[in-house]
């Protein structure tokens, strides 16, 4: 109950940072249709009493209330109803801003391959509307049971017999409360189903991987996989539903049969002369009116549970985010020692065994490292452990003898360079493409050009229609280069730091980014790099080479030879020939498949 008073708090801010004016209008006009129904009821009674008496005054009296609270009840519910909707949309722009910022920030990449952990914060966005209606779904509620409890005060006031209407509202809310919890569970449990549905239906029309589905003809089995998976959704969701209409049923009946003896009671109050016929009058009306003040009250109380749904997902991500990003000391200027790693371990969350296992390695400063072994040994895995992507489940790792999980991480990641196997295609302006490299220098022309031309890019950026000013990317009408084009601009943008006049990267980091080249143009794009980052490695940098074709690795100064997660075999080229190990083996049946 604290984290959902803070999150209500913190919500309830957001919308007054958005719009303080609307904020204030609203809550005064809420809390002016706390009495709309009493008031009405009041003024029907004054005016058929006052008609009987002939009081003039009195007619006078009540028409004005009336007329008052009919047009504070349409006109000004109707602004009200607009100015929450702008505010609840201003409000769930701000807070979707806040995940999505949280979401990226985090310097690991756990939270956003872990399914569990995908479907916490993919919830926030599926309900932030409910999340942004919260203060006002609160102050509703308030009204309402507001306006309901002087609604009841009014029935007392002609007979008591008329307050245990009140009581019903116990079972209504338990029914309510019963429908929400079962929805609730019903769409947790298909979190999972709907994202999966929803990649299926990506991958048929996302240009990289509808290629493969148009040429296999896998799109229909596709679309049904992902058919399939919506409607195990929707019937989750439906079976809930109609459980919890159920319950609400049986809670609408027992309180229409307690209305029924209500209305018998007035009328034999009527036929005694205990009450006024303008008395009479007030309570149908009232007690008709009761429905719908109970409706608003679970109406209200039920997008204030719905919101909650989300209370537990949304501090574990503040509580996650804080716990990853933990400040440390500065990256060092220059490596004088290297990057070592101690008796390293690492286990993906739920997964039942390790992908690594006991790794110890020191990469000495200023050396080149070739990272070799079958699919599945754990190369990329080792290559994110080194740049922080991913922490040890065990064991450390330490940059010149310091921690690297004491080392600050932005400082630490804006020392790092490289290019991915999987690197982004980013469908921008192209000097937007390679200026991301360095965000501050995103703008200046010459380091962009600088990169191009250190990539051996020029020819690529002259091929375009416009230059650096040509969009990317088809599918936003504008060019969509080749493979290997995109491969040059992603290494420019890997050498914007270096030619920005940054500090040189002290870990430069190449994880199969030309997989899809022959070993000839794949050999010389490492050698151009390499010669590009030479810089960085006089100051002490580490490069960082993972590859599977080993006559390129054979440049290194020392290679690693993963196999299980676990070093096989370590050495320089010539060293591991001469042990005729399982190196060597794999080095001549390539060397003979490439003659």
């Amino acid at each position: 109950m604290r984290d959902w008073y803070r999150l209500l708090r913190h919500v309830t801010r957001t919308a007054l940072r958005a719009d303080r004016r609307a904020a204030t209008i609203l809550c005064a006009l809420t809390a002016g249709q706390a009495g709309v129904i009493a008031a009405l009821g009041l003024s029907q009674r004054w005016l058929v009493d006052h008609t009987a008496n002939r009081q003039l005054a009195g007619v006078v009296g009540a028409v004005a209330l009336g007329a008052a609270a009919f047009g504070l009840s349409a006109g000004a519910g109707r602004i009200q109803s607009n100015l929450m909707i702008y505010l609840a949309n201003r409000t769930k722009g701000d807070l979707n801003e806040e995940t999505q910022r949280r979401v990226s920030s985090i310097p690991t990449i756990t939270h956003v391959e872990h399914g569990p952990y995908v479907d916490r914060w993919n919830r926030l966005f599926q309900n932030s509307w409910s999340l942004a209606s919260m203060p006002w779904s609160v102050l509703n509620a308030t009204a309402a049971l507001l306006s309901l409890a002087v609604t009841i005060g009014l029935l007392a006031w002609v007979s008591p017999a008329l307050c245990p209407l009140a009581l019903l509202a116990v079972p209504l809310f338990l029914a309510n409360r019963r429908a929400d919890r079962l929805l609730r569970e019903a769409r947790d449990a298909a979190t999972q189903l709907l994202r999966h549905e929803r990649r299926l239906h990506e991958l048929c029309v996302e240009p990289e991987p509808a290629k493969e589905v148009m040429l296999a003809g896998s799109g229909e089995m596709l679309n049904r996989r992902a058919t399939a998976s919506w409607e195990a959704a929707a019937t989750r969701e439906t079976h809930a539903r109609l459980r919890g209409a159920a319950y609400q049923g049986a809670a609408w009946l027992l309180y229409t049969v307690a209305l029924a003896g209500a209305l018998v009671v007035v009328a034999d109050l009527i036929a005694d002369g205990r009450t006024t016929v303008g008395a009479a009058v007030m309570v149908i009306t009232l007690a008709t009116q009761l429905q719908s003040q109970l409706h608003t009250v679970l109406e209200s109380l039920s997008t204030v549970a719905q919101a909650g749904q989300v209370v537990e997902n949304y501090w574990w991500l503040r509580r996650y985010a804080d716990q990853e990003d933990r400040p440390g000391d500065p990256a060092p200027a220059a490596l004088t020692g290297g990057i070592s790693l101690h008796d390293v371990r690492f286990r993906y969350p739920g997964a039942d065994h390790d992908v690594l296992h006991d790794v110890s390695l020191h990469l000495p400063a200023g050396s080149t490292v070739a990272v070799v072994g079958a699919n599945g040994a754990g190369k990329s895995t080792l290559v994110k452990l080194l740049t922080g992507i991913y922490r040890p489940t065990s064991g450390t790792i330490t940059v010149d003898q310091r921690p690297l999980t004491g080392l600050d991480v932005t400082s630490w990641r804006t020392r790092l360079t490289g290019v991915f196997q999987d690197f982004a295609r980013l469908r921008l302006l192209t000097s937007e493409t390679v200026g991301v490299g360095s965000v501050r220098h995103v703008r200046d022309r010459r380091t962009i050009r600088a990169a191009v031309d250190r990539a051996d890019a020029a020819e690529v950026v002259a091929g375009l229609p416009d230059g650096l000013d040509t969009q990317l990317g088809a599918t936003f009408d504008g060019v969509e280069p080749s493979l290997g084009q995109w491969q040059r601009l992603a290494l420019a943008r890997s050498l914007m730091r270096e030619v920005s006049g940054d500090r040189p990267p002290l870990a430069v980091v190449l994880d199969e980014p030309t997989a899809a080249l022959d070993p000839i143009a794949e050999h010389e794009l490492f050698q151009h790099f390499m010669a590009q980052v030479r810089a960085a490695t006089r100051q002490g940098a580490v490069t960082v080479l993972v590859s599977h074709r080993f006559t390129t690795v054979r440049m290194a100064d020392l290679i690693v030879v993963l196999a299980d997660g676990r070093v096989a075999e370590l050495g320089g080229h010539a060293e591991l020939m001469a042990a005729g190990g399982g190196y060597a083996e794999l080095y001549r049946l390539q060397e003979r498949a490439y003659r």
